[in-house]
């Protein structure tokens, strides 16, 4: 039985090979990697240069971002998945994994070798099943949204004083109601953002009505005994930042959400504004065990959770924190957490403050 060797594997397994020299600009392509953008295999090309002509032009900037950031020896390897054009028009996507193989003794990149793997199928079979999600979720947004409103109307008396036990079951429906409409929302806010249709409407907004505006809205969601409460600069005088006031909501909604989750009964979570520097400080405390040392480093990274316990807690989609962390650098912000020393944690969001 002949021996196969490490090109002879990548070849059978349809993995595309190539290598550039980084100094001379020339650069070698193997059979499989020819295949995957419909080239003959004994086509005469220049690879780095088909490779240039055939990526979409979306993309480049991406990929470019990565090789730089592994030149600088910022990052061991350049990984990315981006669309290159097949000879018939088409576009596939590759998933490329990059790795220099020589420097030069004053640290220049001299040599780079790479993979290519065709990820069509499984990038459209994601894409699927994500449009099929946010299908569902905008189905199940309206008819939430009209169930939530008839609750508040008969939690608010408006339809008269209702007997203890029904007006007990209709506040557990309202703020059930609240969680999966908040759920919801999640998942179609976390759609805008990878598709790139999430838009942010800036104007001077003042933060001390956004704020009170978002407290209110969070009445329905909070558990038994749990309270929300203002501290900081807690004048009346406007704090004026530059946002969109919609994602502003958004942003104290789960923060407040991820609080409340963590918090005990009882507990009062607080929301926070501090003028800082020129800068406004929007703070959000909870009353819990606080942020593990094993999600350091992680917690606004998508499907991030931290394990809950207690027959009051419930589960989340485990988006909210990275919604926060993508709208908020949307709109100029940056964001972060801390652990308190006595208990529980709290999360920050900076703006810029205008005059």
């Amino acid at each position: 039985m002949a021996e196969l060797n490490t090109s002879d594997i990548l070849e059978d397994a349809g993995i595309g090979v190539f290598e550039l020299d980084l100094v001379t600009g020339r650069s070698n392509a193997s059979p499989a990697w020819k295949s995957m953008i419909g080239l003959e295999l004994e086509q005469d090309m220049l690879p780095q240069q088909e490779w240039l002509e055939r990526i979409h032009p979306a993309d480049l900037p991406i990929v470019q971002k990565m090789d730089a950031a592994m030149f600088a020896r910022e990052i061991p390897r350049s990984k990315a998945t981006f669309r290159l054009q097949h000879s018939d028009g088409h576009y596939v996507w590759i998933q490329s994994d990059v790795a220099v193989t020589e420097w030069s003794e004053d640290g220049r990149p001299l040599k780079m070798v790479g993979l290519h793997t065709d990820v069509t199928e499984f990038v459209q079979r994601e894409k699927s099943k994500d449009d099929y999600l946010a299908m569902i979720s905008h189905e199940l947004r309206t008819p939430l949204t009209s169930i939530l409103g008839a609750l508040k109307m008969a939690n608010s008396g408006q339809l008269g004083e209702l007997p203890g036990s029904i007006a007990n079951l209709l506040e557990l429906a309202q703020r059930n109601s609240n969680r999966l409409l908040h759920m919801v929302n999640e998942i179609l806010d976390f759609k805008s953002i990878e598709s790139g249709e999430m838009h942010y409407d800036l104007e001077k907004v003042d933060v001390r009505d956004v704020a009170n505006d978002a407290v209110n809205s969070m009445q329905g969601y909070i558990q038994d005994k749990q309270s929300i409460v203002m501290v900081g600069d807690t004048g009346t005088d406007p704090i004026f930042i530059n946002a969109d006031v919609n994602r502003m909501q958004q942003i104290l909604a789960n923060l407040m959400s991820n609080a409340i989750k963590f918090s005990p009964s009882g507990a009062a979570i607080e929301l926070g504004l501090h003028r800082k520097g020129g800068k406004l400080e929007i703070t959000v405390r909870d009353h819990g065990p606080g942020v593990p040392d094993e999600l350091e480093g992680k917690m606004f990274q998508r499907f991030t959770q931290a394990h809950t316990t207690g027959k009051q807690k419930f589960k989340s989609t485990g988006l909210g924190l990275s919604i926060c962390k993508q709208m908020t650098e949307g709109m100029g912000g940056e964001i972060g957490y801390f652990n308190n020393e006595d208990d529980g944690a709290t999360f920050w969001a900076r703006f810029p403050l205008l005059g």
